[in-house]
């Protein structure tokens, strides 16, 4: 058997671009600002279009020419290319993207010019940091992220991510445009009564009106939720993770506060002394 070609990519000149050497006529409304689908992070700014970008027929993936688009990403190189086996017997060596953890696109030649592929939902147009804030119109309504859209029946769906809490906290502890993060104390393959519960009473709603469906994880989740809207959903789901972010700060500046304490009655009384919170 014949070993397996590799294919070589075509040379391309590299286009980097910085705030110093922008076109002057580039305005902030010229480019497109994408973030990680899971973490919120800004990845990637380009002139280029994700939602209009032609798509790579063997993995779906978004093209982005950079010889034709000023393109920036925030994202980290791996340190090995990965060899992908095609379907006609070749070989293409990838040199890959990631945030954090999470592979987001590719480039097919070493130095990243040419041609660059955005895995498909990786990224999102969503910016928690800005587009939770309220609408400047009056409406007082926050825009809902991807994760929580409008379906069929009038039903609203959410998609959650579980987390537990050995420490038996439960709440709402991030918003991002691809999940509700939410934590629980139960274990994660006993926990749908109590997140069910929880999300009654975060919502407003009966246990009749919604529908938790299993992930394609032990930490996914979707509810199905009856008699709310997306906004709706979205502000309580908000309020809810300003409550828990207001008592995770209220218990670090308790343990800050204990810290502090100890180290003054160790340093006057010695290293038995009991402190009293």
């Amino acid at each position: 058997a014949q070993p397996p070609r590799v294919s070589m990519p075509p040379k391309r000149s590299a286009h980097v671009f910085t705030s110093d050497d922008a076109p002057d006529t580039a305005t902030a409304s010229a480019y497109n600002i994408y973030y990680c689908k899971f973490c919120g992070d800004h990845c990637l700014t380009t002139e280029a279009s994700l939602a209009s970008s032609p798509r790579r027929r063997t993995d779906n993936a978004h093209v982005i020419d950079t010889a034709k688009h000023v393109t920036k990403m925030k994202l980290s190189l791996a340190a090995k290319p990965v060899a992908v086996m095609r379907e006609n017997g070749e070989v293409e060596v990838q040199y890959r993207y990631a945030c954090g953890a999470v592979p987001v696109g590719y480039s097919t030649s070493p130095d990243g010019s040419g041609l660059l592929y955005i895995f498909d939902g990786a990224l999102s147009a969503f910016d928690y940091e800005k587009d939770h804030a309220v609408k400047d119109d009056g409406s007082g309504v926050r825009p809902p992220p991807p994760c929580v859209i409008a379906v069929a029946g009038g039903a609203t769906q959410i998609d959650i991510e579980v987390d537990r809490d050995v420490k038996g906290g439960r709440g709402v502890t991030k918003i991002s445009a691809s999940a509700i993060k939410i934590v629980v104390k139960s274990p994660l393959t006993k926990c749908d009564a109590e997140l069910l519960e929880f999300l009654a009473g975060c919502l407003d709603l009966k246990l009749t009106q919604m529908s938790l469906l299993k992930g394609r994880t032990q930490t996914t989740r979707t509810l199905l939720a009856k008699g709310k809207s997306p906004a709706e959903c979205y502000e309580a789901l908000t309020k809810s993770l300003e409550v828990e972010n207001a008592r995770v700060a209220k218990l670090a500046n308790l343990a800050s506060t204990r810290d502090t304490r100890e180290m003054i009655v160790t340093t006057y009384l010695g290293p038995r002394a009991h402190v009293a919170v």
